[in-house]
């Protein structure tokens, strides 16, 4: 497949810029996105609602407007504000842990995964009120980030993390996602947090390969975040990172669902890959950046295949757009706009 020539930076800043607006657009009064919609149609509103994609969500807007400078004029400051207060107001203190903590909770349960989300968001967050964005009143970010630490940290068992307990006594429920970990990681890394106990399971993972099998594009995320900050063995992560890649590149089965989002969450990984070759250089051979970009770039011809206007559907049978799937693509192209 050929890579097309119109992804230039100004195609994806266009890209991306139409799906903060629209995004911006589905921030209702309340502070909830509508969650789901038809193309087109945002007034035809699907049932649902995630707060693990909502979190997300919002961490791909603040991250385009903290780094695309994007202008917002007082009703986009205030809609994003009403989000943000959303999402925190579903966090509450764990009674059963004894240190300061906090923990987003939905329907009287706590994922970690949700934990990772939140932590993402507020280090954006907290990057876009430096810049001007008001915080209405919300507890500073410097406050809420530490408790959601402690309560991430408190999840690690076995060399990974308990994925999902009752917020009322801690009971610990027997569910475990694909994407947790990664997650979770990753919120961590990025609010620099270096915990040995967190530097010790995310050896043990790394070690043992998890999600490579998965193609992980969380994970890829973590595994780039811990190199950038030099938090990990340089020549585990190498290795790591050049299965994870490699195994993004040479299986795309995941092309053949003919659904954006499983498509974008591998350019995500990828992209996000070669910006770190780019900071790292001299760590991964020049023909791997140059298969991972190349291969990004004919996945992301084919998202275009299901993008208009800011939003991206679900599939060739389904032009659902929800708001993880503007999230996933819209991430990618982000993600692009850095490389030259």
């Amino acid at each position: 497949m050929m890579a097309p020539k119109t992804q230039t930076r100004s195609h994806c800043r266009g890209v991306v810029e139409a799906s903060f607006a629209h995004l911006l657009g589905l921030v209702r009064d309340n502070g909830r996105f509508v969650y789901a919609h038809r193309a087109g149609r945002p007034d035809v509103m699907l049932d649902g609602y995630n707060m693990l994609r909502h979190c997300g969500t919002l961490w791909f807007m603040l991250r385009a407007l903290n780094e695309l400078a994007l202008p917002l004029a007082p009703a986009g400051r205030a809609a994003l504000d009403r989000a943000v207060a959303y999402a925190t107001g579903k966090f509450e203190r764990p009674l059963w842990i004894s240190e300061p903590s906090l923990a987003l909770v939905t329907k009287g349960a706590v994922k970690t995964g949700g934990i990772g989300l939140a932590l993402v968001m507020l280090e954006e967050y907290r990057r876009a009120c430096q810049h001007g964005l008001p915080a209405a009143g919300l507890p500073g970010p410097e406050e809420m980030i530490p408790r959601l630490q402690t309560y991430a940290l408190v999840q690690i068992a076995d060399n990974d993390f308990l994925h999902k307990r009752l917020i009322t006594d801690g009971t610990v429920l027997p569910f475990r996602s694909a994407f947790y970990t990664g997650e979770v990681l990753l919120g961590l890394f990025v609010t620099g947090c270096s915990d040995p106990r967190l530097l010790a399971t995310t050896e043990a993972l790394i070690a043992r390969r998890y999600g490579v099998a998965e193609q992980s594009h969380w994970m890829a995320y973590a595994a780039c975040e811990a190199a950038a900050r030099g938090l990990i063995d340089a020549g585990r992560l190498t290795g790591y990172l050049t299965d994870l890649i490699t195994a993004m590149i040479e299986d795309d089965a995941y092309r053949r669902r003919r659904m954006s989002t499983p498509i974008a969450c591998r350019s995500e990984a990828l992209t996000r890959f070669v910006g770190l070759c780019d900071q790292w250089p001299g760590r991964f051979p020049p023909a791997l950046r140059a298969a991972a970009l190349q291969t990004a770039a004919e996945n992301m011809a084919l998202q275009l295949g299901w993008y208009a206007d800011g939003q991206f559907w679900k599939g060739d049978t389904d032009d659902k757009v929800q708001i993880d799937y503007i999230q996933h693509n819209a991430t990618a192209f982000l993600n692009r706009w850095h490389i030259d």
